[in-house]
């Protein structure tokens, strides 16, 4: 029981020592990578769209040969 113990223990002194390598990022690197990522995500919505409809087009002539 005692061995137990100590190996708990010894897991949670070693997780605490891990949390404490942690490096958090700063709000300004958070604000820029968000901004980046939002941007990117419309870009990528705009040209999905614009594809969607290009095709859509193409197809329905395609059809109405």
């Amino acid at each position: 029981m005692a061995e137990e113990k100590n190996t708990k223990s010894g897991r949670l002194s070693g997780l605490k020592t891990e949390f404490g390598k942690i490096v958090w990022a700063d709000s300004k690197d958070v604000s820029k990578q968000t901004t980046a990522v939002i941007a990117v995500s419309v870009v990528v919505a705009l040209i999905i769209i614009v594809l969607d409809a290009v095709i859509n087009k193409g197809v329905n002539i395609l059809v109405n040969l």
